[in-house]
This record gives C-alpha cells, structure tokens and sequence, in this order.
C-alpha cells in the first residue's frame, strides 16, 4: 500500500488553504493536481476545487447536500453540475471514533472510514472531564498524530490517511493500487481535504 495522494493544509487568519499533490514512487509528493481554500468555520459552503494555486482552472466542487442536513453528507460534483461522488458522517459510530462513508450511487456505503486509535479517540472526546488533565486534553491531542483506515465492505483494509507532521496538518493517502484505479481520484482528494476540515484539525 503505496502513498498516492499528499496533502498539506496552509492557516492564514481568514481562511484555510488546501494543496493536493500526487506522489512518486519513493512516497514523497510530486504534481500538484488540487488547490483548495475554505472560510474559516464555513465548511457547509461550496468550496471550490482548482487545478492551480493562482485558480484558474476550476476542476471540481465540494459542498454539503443540506445546510442543516444531520446526517453530514456531502456531495463532489464536476464542474458542469454532475455528481461523481459523496460521502456521509456515521454519527452512531461517531459517538466513539469518527466514522465516515464514501457512497455509491444510491447512497449506499461502499466504503468505510474511520478513526485508526480507539484509545486517541475515546481520549479527545472524553479527557475534558477530567480534573486538571480536561483543562489541558485539546493541547495534548496535538502530540499524538491523527490517523483513519478506509475498510470496504469485506472488512480488508485498503487504504490509510496518516498524518505525516507533528504540528503542520500534512497528511499522506495511500491506497491499494486496485482500489484507488476504481475510485475517482477527486473524490478521494475531496474526502482528504475534508477530513481534515470537518474534523477542525
């Protein structure tokens, strides 16, 4: 299981900014083939996938089906309107370790993802009751990097989304060959962004 796609997340003061790259066989990242920016705290609004930095060539979107939808699904679409893909917060499986579907489409999971720690998990949501240690758990969930497994329907593991940095948000997806050939690429990158995004790292 090879890296295949690398992400690295830039925090300016107003927005956060997003760049996709693919990577090369020795894992590190080559072409940028994704540039995203997003308004601090306004992840339910349309961003805007480009094919460069300066954003002159839109190449896909990624926006929240619903405004107010509770089941958190998002939808990836193409840049004449057409849906190529979606994804769906788990919120049951949620309460212990963030879990999350990529669609297929009839809305079925066809692919799970979700939190590699149990233990990493189960501390950030519940250290804040703690004495002395709550005052302190979001600055210690910082040390610990911040992993997800994507499983497919017959249990296997065929994917990872490892954070690669201690304190910048970078990460690396790296995929089974046959799964990512089956997958669309700006659906997984789509997905990448927002798992970062969504989960306010």
């Amino acid at each position: 299981m090879n890296p295949k796609l690398i992400v690295e997340q830039k925090i300016t003061a107003f927005v956060n900014k997003y760049a996709v790259y693919t990577a090369d066989q020795a894992g590190t990242k080559s072409a940028l083939v994704a540039f995203a920016q997003q308004k601090r705290l306004t992840f339910k609004e349309q961003v805007i996938f480009y094919g460069d930095e300066a954003k002159t060539q839109p190449i896909f979107t990624l926006r929240a089906e619903k405004i107010l939808d509770v089941h958190g699904k998002f939808v990836i679409d193409d840049m004449e309107g057409n849906r190529i893909g979606a994804f769906r917060k788990e919120f049951k499986a949620s309460l212990l370790k963030s879990t999350w579907s990529i669609l297929d489409t009839n809305d079925q999971s066809k692919l799970t993802i979700t939190e590699s720690s149990m233990a990493l998990a189960v501390f950030r949501r519940f250290a804040g009751f703690l004495p002395i240690v709550g005052d302190l758990a979001e600055i210690i969930s910082w040390f610990f990097k911040y992993h997800f497994a994507f499983i497919n329907g017959a249990n296997q593991e065929v994917g990872q989304y490892r954070k690669t940095t201690l304190f910048r948000d970078h990460y690396a997806l790296s995929m089974t060959d046959d799964y990512y050939a089956s997958e669309d690429w700006r659906v997984l990158a789509a997905v990448a962004v927002a798992l970062d995004a969504l989960q306010s790292r």
